[in-house]
């Protein structure tokens, strides 16, 4: 994202017009900044405030006529926000990092500097270095898979929650939706992982195996076809004892939506099967049947769950 498509943003996230892809790249900015324990009002001089107040200015017009109060309460929230907006900008362009972003909804595919390729899952993002082919080094929050290129001399190093998985040249997939719950599998190669609060553990691992991860425990090791935990990239949902909890989840970063319970007890329900391109609704009814359970779309947005017995009560 460039300064003008941030300038952009700003102005619809504050006119309320920015759809929820947009609303998460704002989310995500302002998250990085309180990680930074930033105050980046403080920061920009009298001249940048100036310059950002005369563009929104500029961008935003209104008719003195019509609900002056009104239009001049946006353009106040237009600045504040652009000015914070801005002022993030300038963080992570003197950090020299580039970020890139997978909403709700939306999967990416981003070809590195290097020729490395990156498969972004819904409600994902990454974070690297402009000069990736000198420095090889990822945040990553989500889940992505990687298609790495072979460079014996620089290796290629992911921090995901609390792993930092290191590679030379491989295929593999992370999870790292949750904190303290990575999840890694291999497809192809050597990879080493570094795990625990103070990444001082390590572990390899090779094809066709997966470790689930839980802070400074020992990793949970297992060995299965790997092609099932990155079906994701070919637009499959791959269940396989899944909780019905962990599969909410699945389906809210895959559509869009939000799902509920009614019994909390339902989210311990397990599922195995296997959804290759199906639409949510296919996919919701296939549980509901397996499960004798009952769908309610509340609204496009917002989906129940419930048992069955509920609906003749």
């Amino acid at each position: 994202m460039d300064k003008h498509e941030l300038i952009y943003l700003a102005e619809k996230y504050a006119a309320r017009k920015a759809n929820s892809q947009e609303k998460l790249a704002v989310d995500i900015f302002f998250k990085k900044v309180q990680e930074k324990e930033a105050y980046p009002l403080v920061s920009l001089n009298q001249e940048m405030r100036d310059k950002i107040f005369g563009r929104i200015e500029n961008k935003i017009q209104f008719k003195a006529n019509s609900r002056k109060k009104h239009w001049q309460r946006i353009l106040a929230s237009a600045a504040v926000l652009l000015l914070l907006m801005a002022s993030v900008l300038l963080t992570l362009l003197q950090e020299n990092n580039l970020t890139q972003i997978a909403a709700k909804g939306e999967k990416r595919e981003i070809i590195l500097k290097d020729g490395s390729r990156v498969f972004l899952n819904s409600g994902s993002k990454i974070s690297y270095p402009e000069n990736f082919k000198e420095d090889r080094r990822i945040s990553l929050e989500g889940e992505a898979f990687f298609e790495v290129v072979p460079n014996p001399k620089k290796p290629f190093r992911i921090l995901a929650g609390t792993t930092q998985t290191k590679v030379l040249g491989t295929s593999f997939n992370i999870n790292a939706y949750t904190r303290g719950r990575e999840k890694i599998s291999v497809n192809t190669g050597v990879v080493e992982v570094a795990y625990g609060n103070d990444l001082s553990k390590k572990i390899k691992l090779t094809k066709d195996m997966q470790a689930g991860f839980r802070g400074d425990a020992k990793p949970l090791i297992t060995q299965d076809n790997s092609a099932n935990f990155n079906a994701w990239t070919k637009n499959i949902i791959v269940l396989n004892n899944t909780s019905l909890g962990e599969t909410e989840k699945i389906l809210e970063n895959w559509f869009d939506v939000t799902i509920e319970f009614s019994n909390p007890v339902l989210r311990k329900l397990t599922i195995s099967g296997k959804f290759n391109n199906e639409k949510l609704p296919t996919i919701l009814q296939s549980i509901a049947l397996i499960k004798d359970l009952h769908i309610d779309y509340i609204n496009p947005k917002k989906i129940v769950i419930r048992e069955q017995t509920e609906r003749s009560n």
